[in-house]
């Protein structure tokens, strides 16, 4: 079938047997008659919780920066039109978009792994391409200042074509297609996150900690997926229990765990979830940062969940600050 067909003592199930290009290391249909890897599926739900939990917390800062900007126009000397569109707050939508494709890739991620079927498998991967493409233009609108209205055209045609590559292919073809073009921009992206994180640690310690939790996350979630990916069926260990019986007995009491039982595809999304989600939040920080305000990381959520917040506006507007942070970068690159 695919690239990767784990050899499986899985049962017959509600949608037959697998269309995708990748069968995982969780046997099929052992939980449940309709859910073909019910860990795999359920584990899911981690990026809808964080993703939507996220746009909340926009939603909020939003509202909070509406109050300040209002504050601040209020108690300004000049009443004019235009300097109160100049204090307007920025729009978080393009970032409210971003962490709403992890909510849509959690969504199609259950549904390929509760199916594995191909269609359903174009639902999880593609919303993960989107995902990037938006976390770049925000990463470059912040790093490099707003660009000319071709350059989002051009992740739009960027995201049109591979879409095509990945949606019309099969087996390997598909595979190696979907990862040769999402694993380009996945580390550009982190690059550039790095480089924010370089540059801001400093002078703002909750960027500081939350890049450096993200990325440590989402390093062990990239060796827990290769890990399923790659060695399945290897033991981590075995023993037999003691007994006075014959042979045939003494092979039914042995224990023998093989990687595919610690199901580390799941633990895989729910690590890469935490970790998309604080790198997300890393470039929100900057973005922020760029237009002017002073932005604060406070844990909500019963102490679990970290969400930004907004102190002051600390700019007249987010020209000057998108100018002097082009300069930092500029003279970081330098250095480097």
């Amino acid at each position: 079938m695919g690239i990767h067909n784990h050899s499986h003592s899985s049962k017959a199930g509600y949608w037959g047997p697998p269309t995708s290009s990748i069968d995982w290391c969780e046997d099929n249909y052992v939980w449940s008659y309709y859910i073909a890897e019910f860990f795999n599926s359920f584990s899911s739900f981690a990026m809808i919780i964080l993703g939507e939990a996220a746009c909340y917390s926009i939603n909020r800062l939003q509202s909070d920066m509406q109050c300040i900007s209002a504050t601040a126009s209020s108690s300004s000397t000049s009443t004019t039109t235009t300097s109160r569109k100049a204090k307007a707050p920025p729009s978080l939508f393009r970032f409210k978009l971003a962490f709403r494709t992890i909510t849509v890739v959690g969504i199609g991620s259950f549904l390929f792994h509760a199916t594995l079927l191909h269609h359903m498998q174009m639902l999880d991967e593609l919303p993960m391409l989107y995902s990037v493409l938006v976390l770049f233009f925000c990463l470059i609108e912040s790093r490099f200042g707003p660009q000319p209205a071709w350059f989002p055209k051009l992740l739009g045609v960027v995201g049109v074509v591979v879409t095509g590559l990945v949606a019309f292919t099969e087996g390997s073809v598909q595979f190696y297609s979907f990862h040769g073009t999402f694993g380009p921009l996945e580390f550009t992206t982190l690059f550039l996150i790095f480089k924010v994180y370089r540059a801001r640690k400093a002078a703002y310690p909750d960027i500081k900690w939350v890049f450096e939790a993200g990325i440590g996350l989402y390093v062990v979630a990239v060796v827990v997926w290769m890990t399923d990916l790659n060695f399945c069926e290897r033991t981590l260990f075995s023993f037999s229990l003691p007994n006075d019986h014959d042979q045939l007995q003494k092979d039914e009491d042995s224990v023998m765990w093989i990687v595919k039982d610690l199901y580390f595809h799941a633990w895989w999304h729910i690590l890469v979830s935490m970790g998309l989600f604080l790198l997300s939040t890393v470039i929100m920080l900057d973005g922020l940062i760029v237009q002017g305000w002073k932005p604060v990381i406070e844990m909500r959520g019963w102490g679990w969940l970290p969400t930004v917040s907004v102190l002051e506006k600390t700019s007249r507007g987010p020209s000057s600050s998108t100018t002097s942070t082009t300069h930092a970068t500029t003279s970081n690159s330098k250095e480097d």
